[in-house]
């Protein structure tokens, strides 16, 4: 799972760490508004101002940058993850959830054009390996909440009747759709969520997690 798509040259590496990320964010920028097809490096290189022959000393075509951008993306997105759940009810699963949610958020205000960048590969289907970079983040989502899952129903806190995978899927649909609401205006299916204040976000993400709570928690039979 952590291993690249597409490894920079060598000469990309041996940069200074702010030429990387000037370069990186560049790339991001123009991926994010145009997708991959419409894409120019000679945009790229304007913006940078190199030569695009220089750009091709870092890598060895628009694929391998562009794959390189959306692996930056997912070691992001997992730090954010990581710090956000960190010391934060870890073996709750619905407060993990409710956490991963609060991380997604502050990643889309902190990184939207990566963000922009994870939905043109969603939404466009001549991405370069588009089936295995989606697969990428659905992965992520199994590896990390599908221990979650499984320890929570050994402890009696999920239905035992949904399998783990099950269980991740619809948290996995409902987290995503949610952080596309956020960043697109036009996914929200009315919600505004784009707009809201701090407080009434937290409150809808309240709601969604009881919504969840509500339905993978055992039932409780009376005497």
């Amino acid at each position: 799972m952590d291993t690249q798509l597409a490894q920079p040259k060598q000469t990309f590496v041996n940069l200074p760490p702010e030429k990387r990320e000037n370069i990186l964010r560049a790339a991001v920028v123009e991926f994010a508004e145009h997708g991959y097809q419409r894409a120019s490096l000679n945009n790229i290189v304007k913006q940078l101002g190199i030569s695009k022959g220089s750009l091709y000393q870092y890598f060895d075509n628009k694929e391998a940058l562009f794959l390189h951008v959306f692996d930056h993306f997912t070691q992001q997105v997992k730090r954010y993850v990581k710090v956000s759940v960190m010391g934060n009810g870890q073996d709750d699963f619905f407060v993990v959830a409710r956490q991963v949610l609060l991380a997604g958020i502050a990643f889309i205000d902190s990184h939207p054009e990566y963000f922009q960048v994870y939905l043109k590969v969603l939404f466009e289907r001549d991405v370069p390996r588009r089936e295995e970079l989606v697969a990428r983040v659905r992965l992520f989502s199994l590896e990390y909440f599908g221990p979650l899952a499984e320890r929570a129903m050994a402890q009696g806190v999920l239905r035992s009747d949904i399998p783990a995978q099950k269980v991740v899927f619809i948290l996995d649909a409902m987290l995503d759709r949610f952080l596309q609401g956020y960043a697109q205006p036009y996914l929200d299916g009315g919600l505004a969520l784009a707009g809201m204040s701090a407080d009434r976000l937290h409150d809808e993400i309240d709601s969604m997690v009881a919504v969840l709570r509500t339905g993978l928690q055992p039932f409780v039979t009376g005497d």
